[in-house]
Protein backbone atom coordinates (compact mmCIF):
# COMPACT_ATOMS: atom_id res chain seq x y z
CA UNK A 1 0.00 0.00 0.00
CA UNK A 2 1.45 3.35 -0.95
CA UNK A 3 1.52 5.79 1.95
CA UNK A 4 0.76 9.42 0.97
CA UNK A 5 3.74 11.73 1.25
CA UNK A 6 2.22 14.39 3.40
CA UNK A 7 1.31 14.78 7.03
CA UNK A 8 -2.16 13.94 8.27
CA UNK A 9 -4.21 15.50 11.01
CA UNK A 10 -2.06 13.70 13.59
CA UNK A 11 1.06 14.80 12.26
CA UNK A 12 0.93 16.54 15.09
CA UNK A 13 -2.07 17.76 14.05
CA UNK A 14 -1.25 19.07 10.64
CA UNK A 15 -0.37 15.14 12.84
CA UNK A 16 -0.17 15.72 14.15
CA UNK A 17 -2.30 20.50 13.66
CA UNK A 18 -5.78 20.89 15.04
CA UNK A 19 -7.79 23.83 13.78
CA UNK A 20 -7.82 25.44 17.18
CA UNK A 21 -4.03 25.25 17.30
CA UNK A 22 -3.69 27.33 14.17
CA UNK A 23 -6.28 29.98 14.82
CA UNK A 24 -5.22 33.22 16.41
CA UNK A 25 -8.31 33.90 18.49
CA UNK A 26 -10.61 36.87 18.77
CA UNK A 27 -9.51 40.47 18.09
CA UNK A 28 -9.58 41.21 21.79
CA UNK A 29 -7.22 38.33 22.51
CA UNK A 30 -4.99 39.33 19.64
CA UNK A 31 -4.76 42.85 21.06
CA UNK A 32 -3.79 41.40 24.42
CA UNK A 33 -0.90 39.56 22.79
CA UNK A 34 0.43 42.70 21.11
CA UNK A 35 4.01 43.74 20.56
CA UNK A 36 6.65 44.24 23.22
CA UNK A 37 5.32 47.73 23.95
CA UNK A 38 1.67 46.70 23.84
CA UNK A 39 1.15 47.89 20.27
CA UNK A 40 1.39 46.34 16.83
CA UNK A 41 3.76 48.09 14.43
CA UNK A 42 2.63 48.76 10.90
CA UNK A 43 5.08 46.35 9.30
CA UNK A 44 4.08 43.68 11.80
CA UNK A 45 0.43 44.34 10.96
CA UNK A 46 1.18 43.95 7.25
CA UNK A 47 3.04 40.68 7.86
CA UNK A 48 0.16 39.37 9.95
CA UNK A 49 -2.27 40.35 7.21
CA UNK A 50 -0.10 38.46 4.71
CA UNK A 51 -0.35 35.38 6.92
CA UNK A 52 -4.13 35.66 7.23
CA UNK A 53 -4.43 36.05 3.45
CA UNK A 54 -2.86 32.62 3.06
CA UNK A 55 0.69 33.47 2.01
CA UNK A 56 2.42 31.81 4.94
CA UNK A 57 5.83 31.53 3.29
CA UNK A 58 5.98 35.26 2.56
CA UNK A 59 4.69 35.97 6.08
CA UNK A 60 7.52 33.86 7.50
CA UNK A 61 10.08 35.90 5.56
CA UNK A 62 8.55 39.18 6.68
CA UNK A 63 8.17 38.15 10.31
CA UNK A 64 11.69 36.75 10.54
CA UNK A 65 13.03 40.10 9.32
CA UNK A 66 10.86 41.92 11.86
CA UNK A 67 11.94 39.89 14.89
CA UNK A 68 15.57 40.21 13.85
CA UNK A 69 15.14 43.98 13.88
CA UNK A 70 12.79 44.10 16.89
CA UNK A 71 13.29 41.02 19.07
CA UNK A 72 10.78 42.37 21.63
CA UNK A 73 7.85 42.25 19.18
CA UNK A 74 5.73 39.54 20.81
CA UNK A 75 2.98 39.75 18.21
CA UNK A 76 5.48 39.14 15.40
CA UNK A 77 6.97 36.17 17.26
CA UNK A 78 3.50 34.71 17.88
CA UNK A 79 2.43 34.88 14.25
CA UNK A 80 5.81 33.62 13.12
CA UNK A 81 5.14 30.53 15.23
CA UNK A 82 1.69 30.15 13.69
CA UNK A 83 3.04 30.58 10.16
CA UNK A 84 5.81 28.03 10.74
CA UNK A 85 3.26 25.55 12.07
CA UNK A 86 0.99 26.05 9.09
CA UNK A 87 3.86 25.05 6.79
CA UNK A 88 4.75 21.96 8.80
CA UNK A 89 7.77 23.42 10.64
CA UNK A 90 6.38 22.52 14.06
CA UNK A 91 9.74 22.08 15.75
CA UNK A 92 10.99 25.38 14.38
CA UNK A 93 8.02 27.17 15.92
CA UNK A 94 9.27 26.27 19.38
CA UNK A 95 11.78 29.14 19.60
CA UNK A 96 9.14 31.61 18.40
CA UNK A 97 6.68 30.60 21.10
CA UNK A 98 9.47 30.57 23.69
CA UNK A 99 10.05 34.23 22.84
CA UNK A 100 6.34 35.00 23.24
CA UNK A 101 6.32 33.32 26.66
CA UNK A 102 9.38 35.35 27.66
CA UNK A 103 7.79 38.61 26.50
CA UNK A 104 4.26 37.78 27.58
CA UNK A 105 4.52 35.35 30.52
CA UNK A 106 0.79 35.69 31.11
CA UNK A 107 -0.18 34.42 27.65
CA UNK A 108 -2.11 31.16 28.03
CA UNK A 109 -2.22 30.59 24.27
CA UNK A 110 1.54 30.94 23.85
CA UNK A 111 2.14 28.44 26.65
CA UNK A 112 -0.28 25.97 25.03
CA UNK A 113 1.40 26.21 21.65
CA UNK A 114 4.85 25.96 23.18
CA UNK A 115 3.78 22.82 25.04
CA UNK A 116 2.72 21.26 21.75
CA UNK A 117 6.05 22.12 20.10
CA UNK A 118 7.89 20.64 23.08
CA UNK A 119 6.06 17.34 22.57
CA UNK A 120 7.20 17.27 18.95
CA UNK A 121 10.76 17.95 20.16
CA UNK A 122 10.48 15.07 22.67
CA UNK A 123 10.69 17.22 25.78
CA UNK A 124 7.84 15.64 27.78
CA UNK A 125 8.72 17.05 31.20
CA UNK A 126 9.05 20.61 29.88
CA UNK A 127 5.86 20.13 27.86
CA UNK A 128 4.03 18.95 30.97
CA UNK A 129 5.09 21.97 33.04
CA UNK A 130 4.33 24.40 30.20
CA UNK A 131 0.89 22.90 29.55
CA UNK A 132 0.01 23.00 33.24
CA UNK A 133 1.00 26.66 33.31
CA UNK A 134 -1.22 27.31 30.28
CA UNK A 135 -4.19 25.83 32.13
CA UNK A 136 -3.39 27.90 35.23
CA UNK A 137 -3.50 30.98 32.99
CA UNK A 138 -6.94 30.01 31.69
CA UNK A 139 -6.17 28.23 28.41
CA UNK A 140 -9.36 26.78 26.91
CA UNK A 141 -7.85 24.96 23.93
CA UNK A 142 -7.41 21.18 23.70
CA UNK A 143 -3.65 21.45 23.11
CA UNK A 144 -2.65 21.81 26.75
CA UNK A 145 -4.61 18.72 27.77
CA UNK A 146 -3.18 16.84 24.79
CA UNK A 147 0.38 17.83 25.74
CA UNK A 148 -0.20 16.61 29.30
CA UNK A 149 -1.69 13.37 27.95
CA UNK A 150 1.18 12.65 25.58
CA UNK A 151 3.83 13.62 28.15
CA UNK A 152 2.14 11.32 30.67
CA UNK A 153 2.06 8.46 28.17
CA UNK A 154 5.78 8.87 27.42
CA UNK A 155 6.63 8.80 31.12
CA UNK A 156 4.56 5.70 31.90
CA UNK A 157 1.41 7.25 33.39
CA UNK A 158 -1.17 5.60 31.13
CA UNK A 159 -4.22 6.38 33.28
CA UNK A 160 -3.35 10.08 33.42
CA UNK A 161 -2.73 10.03 29.69
CA UNK A 162 -6.16 8.53 28.99
CA UNK A 163 -7.91 11.03 31.25
CA UNK A 164 -6.19 14.10 29.77
CA UNK A 165 -6.72 12.88 26.20
CA UNK A 166 -10.40 12.46 27.02
CA UNK A 167 -10.55 16.04 28.28
CA UNK A 168 -8.91 17.31 25.07
CA UNK A 169 -11.48 15.36 23.04
CA UNK A 170 -14.35 16.88 24.99
CA UNK A 171 -13.13 20.24 23.68
CA UNK A 172 -12.40 18.99 20.15
CA UNK A 173 -13.83 15.50 19.39
CA UNK A 174 -11.89 15.33 16.10
CA UNK A 175 -8.44 16.08 17.57
CA UNK A 176 -6.56 13.24 15.89
CA UNK A 177 -3.42 13.43 18.03
CA UNK A 178 -5.49 13.11 21.19
CA UNK A 179 -7.41 10.17 19.73
CA UNK A 180 -4.16 8.33 19.05
CA UNK A 181 -2.77 9.10 22.50
CA UNK A 182 -6.01 7.89 24.09
CA UNK A 183 -5.86 4.70 22.05
CA UNK A 184 -2.27 3.94 23.05
CA UNK A 185 -3.06 4.68 26.71
CA UNK A 186 -6.09 2.38 26.62
CA UNK A 187 -3.99 -0.31 24.95
CA UNK A 188 -1.43 -0.14 27.75
CA UNK A 189 -4.29 -0.41 30.24
CA UNK A 190 -5.53 -3.50 28.32
CA UNK A 191 -8.77 -1.73 27.35
CA UNK A 192 -8.45 -3.10 23.84
CA UNK A 193 -11.98 -2.41 22.58
CA UNK A 194 -11.72 1.23 23.63
CA UNK A 195 -8.28 1.47 22.04
CA UNK A 196 -9.59 0.07 18.76
CA UNK A 197 -12.57 2.44 18.77
CA UNK A 198 -10.32 5.51 19.02
CA UNK A 199 -8.25 4.36 16.06
CA UNK A 200 -11.36 3.66 14.02
CA UNK A 201 -12.41 7.25 14.67
CA UNK A 202 -8.99 8.40 13.44
CA UNK A 203 -9.34 6.37 10.26
CA UNK A 204 -12.88 7.62 9.65
CA UNK A 205 -11.83 11.24 9.99
CA UNK A 206 -8.35 11.00 8.44
CA UNK A 207 -8.29 8.12 5.94
CA UNK A 208 -5.14 9.53 4.33
CA UNK A 209 -3.18 9.74 7.58
CA UNK A 210 0.47 8.92 6.90
CA UNK A 211 0.19 6.10 9.44
CA UNK A 212 -3.27 4.91 8.32
CA UNK A 213 -1.87 1.58 7.10
CA UNK A 214 -0.36 0.95 10.51
CA UNK A 215 -3.44 2.03 12.45
CA UNK A 216 -5.58 -0.42 10.46
CA UNK A 217 -3.17 -3.17 11.42
CA UNK A 218 -3.25 -1.99 15.03
CA UNK A 219 -7.06 -2.24 15.09
CA UNK A 220 -6.84 -5.83 13.83
CA UNK A 221 -4.26 -6.69 16.47
CA UNK A 222 -6.33 -5.10 19.24
CA UNK A 223 -9.38 -7.08 18.16
CA UNK A 224 -7.29 -10.25 18.09
CA UNK A 225 -6.37 -9.60 21.70
CA UNK A 226 -10.03 -9.02 22.61
CA UNK A 227 -11.15 -12.28 20.99
CA UNK A 228 -8.26 -14.14 22.63
CA UNK A 229 -7.16 -15.69 19.37
CA UNK A 230 -3.90 -17.56 19.91
CA UNK A 231 -1.00 -18.65 17.76
CA UNK A 232 -0.65 -22.36 16.96
CA UNK A 233 2.08 -22.54 19.60
CA UNK A 234 2.21 -20.79 23.00
CA UNK A 235 4.04 -17.47 23.27
CA UNK A 236 6.63 -17.18 26.03
CA UNK A 237 8.23 -14.33 27.91
CA UNK A 238 11.99 -13.94 27.88
CA UNK A 239 12.40 -15.35 31.40
CA UNK A 240 10.76 -18.61 30.32
CA UNK A 241 13.25 -19.63 27.63
CA UNK A 242 16.62 -21.33 27.86
CA UNK A 243 18.13 -19.54 24.83
CA UNK A 244 17.29 -15.98 23.82
CA UNK A 245 16.52 -14.71 20.33
CA UNK A 246 19.68 -14.08 18.32
CA UNK A 247 19.19 -11.11 15.99
CA UNK A 248 21.00 -11.53 12.67
CA UNK A 249 20.03 -8.24 11.07
CA UNK A 250 17.91 -5.27 12.14
CA UNK A 251 17.28 -2.68 9.40
CA UNK A 252 16.81 0.92 10.50
CA UNK A 253 13.49 2.65 9.76
CA UNK A 254 13.31 5.51 7.29
CA UNK A 255 13.04 9.04 8.67
CA UNK A 256 10.17 10.52 6.68
CA UNK A 257 10.61 13.88 4.96
CA UNK A 258 7.57 15.25 6.79
CA UNK A 259 9.04 14.23 10.16
CA UNK A 260 12.36 15.87 9.34
CA UNK A 261 10.59 19.05 8.27
CA UNK A 262 8.53 19.12 11.45
CA UNK A 263 11.60 18.48 13.61
CA UNK A 264 10.10 15.35 15.15
CA UNK A 265 12.37 13.48 17.55
CA UNK A 266 11.71 10.69 20.00
CA UNK A 267 11.19 6.95 20.23
CA UNK A 268 8.67 4.61 18.65
CA UNK A 269 8.07 1.61 20.93
CA UNK A 270 6.67 -1.68 19.62
CA UNK A 271 5.74 -4.97 21.25
CA UNK A 272 6.02 -7.94 18.91
CA UNK A 273 6.15 -11.70 18.73
CA UNK A 274 9.42 -13.21 17.49
CA UNK A 275 7.95 -16.46 16.29
CA UNK A 276 9.40 -19.96 16.33
CA UNK A 277 9.23 -19.84 12.52
CA UNK A 278 11.59 -16.85 12.37
CA UNK A 279 9.02 -14.12 11.61
CA UNK A 280 8.11 -10.95 13.49
CA UNK A 281 4.35 -11.10 14.08
CA UNK A 282 1.55 -9.47 16.07
CA UNK A 283 3.19 -6.04 16.25
CA UNK A 284 1.50 -3.66 18.67
CA UNK A 285 2.51 0.00 18.91
CA UNK A 286 3.00 1.22 22.48
CA UNK A 287 4.35 4.68 21.67
CA UNK A 288 4.08 6.59 18.41
CA UNK A 289 5.43 9.79 16.90
CA UNK A 290 3.26 10.32 13.84
CA UNK A 291 4.45 11.74 10.52
CA UNK A 292 4.76 8.23 9.11
CA UNK A 293 7.35 7.16 11.70
CA UNK A 294 5.11 4.49 13.24
CA UNK A 295 4.62 2.92 9.81
CA UNK A 296 8.33 3.15 9.06
CA UNK A 297 9.15 1.45 12.36
CA UNK A 298 6.66 -1.38 11.80
CA UNK A 299 8.04 -2.01 8.32
CA UNK A 300 11.59 -2.13 9.68
CA UNK A 301 10.52 -4.53 12.44
CA UNK A 302 9.02 -6.93 9.91
CA UNK A 303 12.38 -7.10 8.13
CA UNK A 304 14.32 -8.24 11.20
CA UNK A 305 16.09 -11.56 10.67
CA UNK A 306 16.77 -13.70 13.72
CA UNK A 307 17.29 -17.16 15.14
CA UNK A 308 14.29 -18.04 17.35
CA UNK A 309 14.45 -18.42 21.10
CA UNK A 310 14.77 -21.96 22.39
CA UNK A 311 13.15 -23.79 25.28
CA UNK A 312 14.69 -27.13 26.11
CA UNK A 313 16.16 -27.37 22.62
CA UNK A 314 12.91 -26.54 20.80
CA UNK A 315 12.28 -23.24 18.90
CA UNK A 316 9.54 -21.18 20.58
CA UNK A 317 7.76 -17.86 20.04
CA UNK A 318 8.55 -15.04 22.42
CA UNK A 319 7.33 -11.50 23.18
CA UNK A 320 9.93 -8.76 22.80
CA UNK A 321 9.90 -4.95 22.93
CA UNK A 322 11.48 -2.97 20.12
CA UNK A 323 12.55 0.67 20.29
CA UNK A 324 13.37 2.86 17.30
CA UNK A 325 15.01 6.18 18.11
CA UNK A 326 14.62 9.13 15.78
CA UNK A 327 17.09 11.98 16.25
CA UNK A 328 17.99 14.98 14.13
CA UNK A 329 21.61 16.08 14.00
Amino acid sequence: MRVPQYASAFVLVSLLLSLSFLTTGSPARNQARGGGDGTTNRDTARAIQTYHHGDANEAINLLQAIVKKRPDDADAWYHLGLALNSQGFVGSSRSAFEQVVRLRPGSAEAHAKLAFALIVSDKPQKALATAQRALELGDLSPESHYAIAEASLRTGAATKAADEAETALMINPNFTAALITRSLAHSQLKLYLEAAASLEQVLAGSPDDMDAETWRGQVEELRRLVSLESSPAPIFNIKDVTEKVRVLSKPEPRYSDAARKAGVTGTVVLRAVFSAEGEVKHILISRALGYGLATSSVRAARQIRFSPAMKDGIPVSIYLQLEYNFNLY
